[in-house]
Formats: C-alpha cells, structure tokens, sequence
C-alpha cells in the first residue's frame, strides 16, 4: 500500500503531475469528439455523454490551471487546492453516473444532474471558506471524509442501476463506475495525508480511456439499403405457421401469427398495431425473434408518432431506413419497448378490399439493422388479407369458444338441476302416496259422523216442526198481549207528560216568587207537592225514556247547532215521577243556556249519568257542556250573583240567564247540588246533581238550609 501511495504521489504533485493531467486531458476531450459525431438513433445516448465529458474537460483544466498557479508561487492557493479538488470530482462523478446510468432519463430525471451540481458548487464554497478548514493536506479533516462519502455513495447508486436495468454499454460502465469506487474505498480504508488524490487519481488514470471506447460505441453504424432476394422457406417456417393453425384462442392465434410472420420477413421485433377508442395506437402480440419472446403491449399517442398514426389511417406503408429518419417517433417506440436501438422501421397497414385498415404490421430490426424494401412490401400484399382474415377469425373463435364454454357450464348446471328436480320428485311422490292415504282415512272417518250428523238432523228437524205448530199457536195470544202493552205504554206516557207540566208549572211559579221577593227558599216557604201527585214511582226504563224523549224535544228548536247525547241510565232504579219531572225541567234549562251560549254550527254535549260520588245519597248526574268561550275564576264566584238578577254585567259565555235561574232554583228546592267547570277561552261544563230518593233530597236539602 505505501509503494502504491508512492508511486500515486508522484503523480499528484507538480511537474511530475503534468502528464496525469494531460492524460485526463486528452481522454476526457477524444470521448466528447467521440460522441458528438453521434447523430438521430444515437443522439439520445450521447447527448448525456457529450454533457458529462464536457464536464470532465472544464474540470480538469480547471485543477491543472490552479496546479500551475500553485507550482508559480501562489502559496494562497494550496490552503484549498485540496477541497476545490474533491468539489470538482464530486461533479465530475455525478454527470458520468448520470451520463452512463440514466441516458435516457425524461422530465424531472433530466435535472438531477444539474441540482446535485449546484448544490456540490455551494457546498465546496462552504467548506472552503470555513475557518476551521485551514488544512492543505488531503485526508486529514472529517469534511475530506465527508465528500469521499458522497462520492462513494453516488457511485453504488450508479452501479445498482446499471445491474438493474437495460443499458447499451452495460459492462463498460460498470467497469468505470467500479474502478471509480474502488479508488474511494482505498482513500477511506487507509485515510492518511496525500491519501485521496493519490487513490482517486489513479483510478481516474485507470476508467478515463474506458470512456473514450463508450463514446465510440454511440456512433451510427451506416445503413446499407440492399435489394434482398425472395426469402427461401425454412423449418423454422414451416414450425411457426403449423403452431399458428394448432392454435384455438385469440390470445394464441395472435402470437402465432406474430412469430410465423417475424419469421417470414426476417423481421428482429414485429407486432400488431391497432388503433384504440381514444385514438392511440396500440402495439400488442410483438415477438422477439432473437430473444424468443413476446413484449408487453403498449400504446402511443398521435402526438408521439404522428406520421405512424397518419399512414396507418390512411393505410399507406411506412418505412424508415437511415437513422435521422422519424428519429422522435423511433425515440418514443424505443422509450416504450425499454431498447436502446430500434434500427430499421418497417409499417404495413392490413385491409381488406375496400375497407379501411383495423390492423397493421410494425417490424424494427434493431439487432441486424435489415434493411426495408418494395419486396417486402410486395410479399405482405399477396398475404394481407388473409392476415386481416385471420385475425378477424380469431376474435370470432375467441367468441364461440367463449359461447361453447358457457354452453357447457349451462348444460352442467342444467344437468345437476334436473338431478335435483328428480330428488324432489321422487320425494315429494312419496309425500303424496302418504297424504293420499290419509285422506283416504280421514274421509271414512268423517262419513260415518256424516251420516250420524245428518240422522241428528233429521230428529231435530221432526222437533222444531212440532214447536213451530206451538208457536204458531200462541202467536195469536202473543198479539193480543202486546197489543194491550202498547195501549197500557202509551196511556202511562201521556199521563207522565201531563204531570210533567203540571209539576213545572209549580215549580216554575215557586222560583218566580223566590226571586221576585229576593231571598233564597227556605223550608217554611217551599211548596210541598200534593201527595197524591208524585207519589207514583216510576221504573228506571220509563224515567230514561222519559228523558230522551226531553232531550229530543229541546234538539227540535234547534237550527244550526248539533246536540252530543252520551246517556249512560240504563241502571236507573224506580223513582219518583216528581224528582223525574224536576230533572226534565233542569235539562231543558241547561240545554236552553247552552243553546244560547254557543255559536252558529258548533256542538253540544249532554251527559246523563248516575252519580259516583259516595258521599251524597243515590243521585242522577246531568252535564252539559257549551262552545260559549268559557268563565274566569271570579266570574265562577259571582255566578249565583248572575243568575239571581243582581245588578252585574252578564258575561258573554252565559247565553240565558233566565234559563240558569230557573235551573239554580230547582237545583236547590230539590236538594241537589252545582258545578262549573269552565277556563277562559275554552268550553264551559255546567254540573248538576239530583238525588233520586225525594225523602232524601228533603233530608239534604234541610241539612244545607
């Protein structure tokens, strides 16, 4: 290693250094000549190469130009001669991984090199004028380290993708990028004074002439345009087109087809092109004749080859020989097959008679750049349409396999369908040998309890053929009776209206004279019914009747209002038919307020029902409810001050007054009692409650006094 490091120095240090630097020179400058002859099918390897050995050339003349100044006396100059020198070689050595790793590098990929440079410029600036780098021998301070890293790491990613992907000149940069990292992983296996110029400089003497011989491999190779001779029938052939006739699926028949004729024309790459709905050309089915192998399908825009898409629509054939021809459009096919050269180009649009082409042929020769003549073009025609038919039948086999595929899982399905159908059959046959057999047994059961039913029958019918004639009998004697009941009913009704009115009379006049002399009744001046007049007690039946039919009476003045009846007396035990008479008079005062309370069209709701409080005596209950807008709750105070004519404003809700004091007065001369449920705004609910006993009514009604 010291021998090494010696033998290294001498190169590095100035004049000895002079011949490394004119070697560096010279190399550098004879790779960029190299690959500025390069024009169209190699233009896209050697621009990047032109740009990084330009690179290369300025960099180097810059370092000779400060090794001169330096070896002149300028002693300013090596304090950052050294960080200047690994500045200007990161650089160098991101152009040359660019240049060999990424040659075909599009959109932002195209300026990495440029960023990664401006940042390597900024950075050397840094560290030059930082204080504490005042250091002129290599190797000795962590930022020397630091740059050496980099440039270690920058390479690796360089020789990563040179082993992962396809390049032209594979193993040419990898031996450069190699040769290039072995020389930093001496410098940092062994970091010492003078270590990294000499390290990196001899291997910059080693892979400079390798790029010399990689800018030579750009230049075009001279197309030669020769008049080939009728192609001679081959087993290879003859193999490829048996393959295409043994073929049953459209995918196959199309690779078939794609190989028998890459064959027949001799052609290194040749696929089908067929125009898609969005209008770009897509190549599928394309066959590598020398690797053996399909490709990938792809498509192009109009945009990317606009002179393959024309003459593909226009079914015109295209060809292109020398490299500067359709140099963009070949460009856009090699970026899409992942080649770096696409020799030859050869397109012949297939079409039937009179139809415009659905299918075209598209050869390269990239491998033996073959030449394209009128001769191929003349072979393709003899055989066009029957690739056109070929290729339409294959989509039709593709189509009836696909129909007969189904065919067959619908027949399966159909198939095990029927089985299932079968199994139910049979089992259901069972099931009804079983049911029919229970009918069978149900239906002898119940013929023999028809027949008993229908002996029943006849028995039962000779018995009510006999109560008929009894009926029959008694129906005359049945008449005659109910015909006296009717008579008897509507004698006791007359009768009970009459001693209605007379008991209203009696007591219509009584309340008159109680409120005419201002006081209240008292037990002294109360009118004591004749005893023979209310002492007729009357069933519970004829005192409801009797009350409906009061009820009805008062509906019939009525014009434009509706009368809700909820009777609830069918419960009513014997009373007497004077209590009967006073709850007929308090009704039809009730009924006469509400009726003069409500207005035009709206309801009222009568109530008849027997009382369910248990502290008064047996009692009838009456309530009627108007629409005449309700009481406040001093109004419900001052209401017997209403309806006993003393002077206060009537209020609106109370329609007769008149009617309410004879009301209030019976109430009281019977010994019964008064509610008023009512609210502001809302309806008013007038209740009364009559005892039905007229010895308890006295008893009450003297208690109260």
């Amino acid at each position: 290693m010291n021998i090494l490091q010696d033998f290294a120095l001498a190169l590095v240090d100035f004049p000895t250094a002079l011949p490394y630097y004119l070697m560096l020179l010279a190399a550098s400058g004879l790779a960029f000549l190299a690959a500025n002859r390069a024009t169209n099918a190699g233009e896209q390897l050697a621009l990047p190469l032109r740009t990084a050995f330009l690179v290369v050339f300025c960099s180097q003349l810059v370092l000779l130009t400060l090794s001169l100044l330096l070896f002149q006396g300028y002693a300013d100059i090596n304090d950052f001669f050294p960080l200047v020198f690994q500045t200007l070689t990161f650089i160098t050595l991101v152009w040359i991984v660019w240049a060999l790793a990424f040659p075909q590098a599009k959109g932002w990929l195209r300026r990495i090199p440029i960023i990664l440079t401006l940042v390597a410029f900024l950075a050397g600036c840094f560290t030059i004028f930082y204080p504490a780098q005042q250091i002129a021998a290599h190797g000795t301070s962590w930022i020397h380290q630091v740059w050496a890293g980099a440039s270690l790491g920058l390479l690796i990613v360089g020789i990563i993708s040179i082993l992962s992907r396809k390049h032209f000149f594979k193993l040419e940069g990898f031996l450069v990028l190699l040769i290039a990292a072995l020389g930093y992983l001496v410098y940092l296996s062994n970091p010492v004074s003078a270590a990294l110029p000499s390290a990196v400089a001899l291997s910059q003497l080693l892979y400079y002439p390798l790029l010399v011989s990689i800018a030579w491999q750009t230049q075009p190779k001279p197309a030669v345009v020769q008049q080939v001779s009728p192609l001679p029938a081959s087993p290879q052939m003859a193999e490829a087109f048996l393959e295409l006739n043994l073929q049953t699926e459209q995918e196959q028949i199309r690779n078939a087809l794609t190989h028998s004729l890459s064959v027949f024309l001799m052609s290194d790459l040749l696929g089908l092109v067929e125009r898609t709905s969005e209008g770009n050309l897509r190549v599928s089915n394309t066959y590598d004749l020398i690797r053996e192998a399909w490709l990938p399908v792809f498509e192009l825009s109009p945009e990317q080859v606009p002179q393959l898409s024309a003459h593909f629509e226009d079914g015109l054939p295209l060809s292109a020989n020398k490299t500067e021809e359709l140099a963009e459009e070949k460009a856009a096919l090699l970026q899409a097959l992942g080649y770096n050269a696409s020799g030859c180009l050869f397109l012949y649009p297939l079409k039937g008679a009179g139809e415009t082409p659905k299918y075209a042929l598209l050869c390269l020769t990239p491998y033996t750049n073959r030449a394209w003549t009128p001769e191929d073009q003349s072979r393709l025609s003899v055989i066009a349409e029957k690739i056109v038919r070929v290729l339409d039948n294959s989509a039709a086999t593709e189509a009836q396999a696909r129909a007969v595929e189904e065919l067959r899982i619908n027949l399966n399905q159909m198939q095990r369908q029927n089985a299932h159908l079968g199994e139910d059959l049979e089992r259901h046959q069972k099931l009804l040998a079983e049911l029919r057999q229970e009918y069978l047994q149900v239906k002898n059961r119940y013929s023999k309890e028809t027949q008993l039913w229908a002996e029943r029958q006849k028995f039962l019918e000779g018995k009510l053929a006999n109560l008929e004639e009894t009926l029959q009998k008694q129906a005359a004697a049945f008449a005659e009776v109910e015909s006296l009941r009717r008579q008897k009913a509507e004698l006791e009704a007359e009768l009970t209206k009459n001693n209605e009115k007379l008991a209203s009379l009696k007591h219509a006049l009584a309340s008159a004279q109680e409120v005419l002399s201002g006081e209240s009744l008292t037990p002294t001046a109360k009118v004591e019914p004749e005893a023979s007049e209310g002492s007729e007690m009357l069933s519970g039946i004829q005192a409801a009747a009797a009350l409906e039919a009061t009820l009805k009476e008062s509906a019939n003045s009525l014009d434009s209002h509706t009368i809700q009846l909820e009777n609830r007396l069918q419960a009513i035990p014997p009373i007497p038919r004077r209590v009967l008479a006073t709850l007929q008079k308090v009704l039809q005062s009730l009924v006469s307020n509400a009726i003069a309370a409500s207005p035009q069209g709206s309801s009222i709701s009568v109530e008849l029902m027997p009382s369910e409080d248990q502290t008064l005596p047996e009692s009838l209950e009456i309530r009627v409810t108007d629409q005449g807008g309700g009481l406040s709750e001093a109004e419900q105070h001052a209401f017997l001050s209403f309806v006993t004519g003393a002077e206060n404003d009537i209020p609106k809700s109370i329609g007769n007054a008149g009617a309410l004091q004879q009301a209030v007065a019976l109430v009281q001369a019977a010994g019964g009692h008064w509610w008023i449920h009512a609210e502001p705004g809302c309806s008013s609910t007038y209740r009364v409650s009559l005892p039905l006993d007229e010895h308890a009514a006295l008893s009450q009604r003297s208690v109260e006094d």
